[in-house]
Order: structure tokens, then C-alpha cells, then sequence
């Protein structure tokens, strides 16, 4: 028999799990990306081809997260791609593929330009538009 916890529904030996979005800087298209919390950061464990309408009305275009972010040894990386990286927007927070040209990024969510530097956990949102 499962215990389970009377703050969040959960069976108390399953794992904390959200979805966020991510675009695919070479295709262009969203896709999902399940991460589990792992101790005070979030691992990344599978991937999958979204639409817009269906991430929304999942919920899934509000999801946020505070912490460092890794991959788990079997991520298959972006469907679109195969990166198995990402890069974390300082203007928007939003996730994208590791595709970086030099060390420079312009993100296809929100068009800002900066320089590639560590992600020191400082969040991740999948709100706004997703277009």
C-alpha cells in the first residue's frame, strides 16, 4: 500500500515532476521537457513533439522552477535536434536548445542577445506566449 501525502495528493515514493516548454532553435517547434526533482535541483529525464494549444490547455505554459537543472543519463535529448542542452534566457527565463554559434545567443522566444554564461539556478518559466 502506497502512503500518501496529505499536502500535494502524491504517493509519498513518487518523485515531484513538471513539465516545461522548450523551442527547438533549429526547427523552430516546441517540445516537451519532463523534469524531476533531484534533491535541491531538477534533472531532466524525457523529451516529446507538443503543439501550442495542446501545452496550454495541459497547463503546461505556466510551469516554473527554481534550481540547478542536469540531465538524466538516459535523456534522448530534443526530437527535433538531439541537443541535449539547453540555454536558460537572463530576459525571459525560457528554455531553448543549446545551438550556440561563438558565445553568443539570441533567443527565439523573446529576441534578447547576451553572452552564454552558467546558470546558476536562477529559474525557469514556461508562461507567456508560446509562440
Amino acid at each position: 500500500m502506497k502512503e500518501t501525502s496529505e499536502l500535494t495528493g502524491r504517493a509519498s515514493n513518487t518523485p515531484e515532476a513538471k513539465i516545461a516548454i522548450c523551442k527547438c532553435k533549429e526547427s523552430k517547434k516546441l517540445y516537451g521537457v519532463r523534469f524531476e526533482k533531484d534533491g535541491d535541483g531538477w534533472k531532466y529525464t524525457w523529451a516529446f513533439p507538443i503543439k501550442e494549444d495542446v501545452a496550454r490547455r495541459e497547463g503546461y505554459d505556466t510551469t516554473t522552477m527554481v534550481g540547478m537543472i542536469h540531465p538524466d543519463e538516459e535523456y534522448p535529448g530534443c526530437p527535433y535536434c538531439g541537443r541535449r542542452t539547453f540555454v536558460v534566457c537572463g530576459d525571459c527565463h525560457k528554455l531553448s536548445c543549446n545551438i550556440v554559434v561563438g558565445n553568443t545567443f539570441t533567443c527565439d522566444w523573446c529576441g534578447m542577445t547576451g553572452t552564454i554564461s552558467d546558470y546558476e539556478g536562477e529559474g525557469i518559466s514556461s508562461g507567456g506566449d508560446l509562440g
